[in-house]
């Protein structure tokens, strides 16, 4: 499946560090209509910017507990023209549902923490992005703020997946369909993406058309 990348400015006085994860997240086709969403662990809002430049009426509250990456997804917003379309808030997860509003929000999406070795980073910010403890947040945030059917999409790892499936149906959300995402065909999956629905019916799931990511990123 062929997936557009969409072209931005980039901030001359940093440097975006553009993750496949992230690049999958912001930038792969939505499945639904959405007017309103949330991004969890926004960093310094590279998918927040593709999903709001590929989906021109969606609005997106990017939310991250970093300052400093907070202070760089504002700079970013600003270059590419998109202040009212994009927020960017610098909080804890935990505490948006009372800032923003239970069951207020259309669409969550988050590329959540992969790294479990149990090994702790002495660095802040790479703590923060290694945090797998964040997963969790990120789920009982996203289950508070969607409407009631509200879909959420998310990146994982398959050495995470069975542990991710189980917390999320835990919190009613509920897997609607996978794709595998490959750097090479000859190298095993490193990332899927999930989405999903808030208090979706278990039918099982569709396993999409995989993502190459050598071949189907189109600029």
């Amino acid at each position: 499946m062929k997936i557009r990348v969409p072209k931005f400015k980039v901030p001359d006085e940093f440097e975006i560090k553009h993750t496949h994860a992230s690049v999958i997240l912001g930038s792969y086709p939505l499945s639904v209509k959405v007017w309103n969403a949330v991004e969890f662990g926004s960093g310094n809002g590279v998918a927040s910017i593709m999903m709001a430049l590929l989906n021109t009426h969606l609005k997106i509250k990017a939310v991250d507990v970093d300052k400093k990456a907070c202070e760089e997804a504002k700079a970013f917003v600003k270059l590419n023209q998109l202040n009212e379309r994009i927020e960017v808030i610098n909080m804890d997860v935990l505490k948006i549902p009372e800032f923003i509003g239970y069951e207020s929000v259309d669409f969550v999406f988050f590329n959540p923490p992969f790294h479990i070795s149990g090994k702790v980073s002495k660095n802040e910010r790479r703590f923060l992005e290694r945090n797998e403890n964040a997963f969790e947040k990120f789920v009982i945030s996203s289950f508070k703020i969607l409407k009631n059917k509200g879909y959420f999409r998310m990146i994982t790892s398959p050495m995470n997946l069975l542990t991710h499936v189980e917390l999320l149906e835990k919190n009613r959300l509920i897997p609607k369909f996978f794709v595998p995402i490959y750097g090479k065909k000859e190298v095993n999956s490193k990332l899927i993406l999930i989405e999903g629905v808030k208090n979706g019916k278990k039918k099982g799931v569709k396993v999409k058309f995989p993502v190459f990511l050598n071949t189907d990123l189109v600029k």
